[in-house]
């Protein structure tokens, strides 16, 4: 579903810093279906990712990866093997002329109940909190599962506001917008020239 977009942020928020949330799995890469990306070799980006976070780079002031890994927490991979593919993945992107501002991270298993693992809203404040200046209550969270569209609903709570955007087949009533993919996402936006 491409509807008219409504994330006209540039010139929503008068200039403000604001910050563009993204899920990782399913959204900037493939998803392992019952698995995880424990390596470079087996990160494929999703098909027009990059080219879609180009188009973002210019659209978003911030843009910061929020990801489940519990695979640290299974010892299926290391913190370095995480952050080795993580750097590989900014680098792609860089080159491809996009940006990511920053990556969190939660590695716990899902039994810890942490509060830094998706649905609960924990990555997004703790960027929000080291950066002060970011306007929290006009974010963006964008993922391709029930739990980063319930993270935005509760980092709303917290924020007052973040709008939701659905990547996938069917549209979510729960989220804001729904699309296929990252790609068409991006190319829905009307982007005006930032300052």
């Amino acid at each position: 579903m491409v509807s008219t977009p409504v994330f006209e942020h540039a010139d929503e928020n008068n200039g403000s810093d604001w910050c563009l949330f993204l899920d990782r799995d399913g959204v900037i890469n493939t998803r392992i279906m019952g698995g995880y990306v424990r390596s470079w070799s087996e990160f494929a980006f999703v098909p027009g990712a990059l080219d879609a976070l180009a188009v973002l780079a210019a659209w978003a002031p911030r843009i910061v990866v929020v990801t489940n890994q519990q695979g640290v927490g299974k010892g299926l991979m290391s913190r370095d093997d995480l952050a080795a593919v993580h750097a590989r993945m900014t680098e792609a992107i860089t080159a491809a002329g996009g940006r990511i501002d920053g990556i969190e991270v939660c590695p716990h298993l899902d039994a810890a109940q942490c509060p830094c693992r998706k649905p609960q809203p924990g990555m997004a404040t703790r960027y929000l909190r080291a950066h002060p200046e970011v306007l929290g209550a006009a974010s963006v969270m964008v993922g391709d599962t029930d739990s980063d569209i319930e993270m935005g609903r509760r980092l709303a709570t917290v924020t007052g506001a973040c709008r939701t955007v659905r990547i996938g087949p069917r549209a979510d009533p729960r989220a804001d917008e729904t699309f296929t993919d990252l790609a068409a996402f991006a190319g829905s936006l009307r982007i005006a020239p930032r300052a």
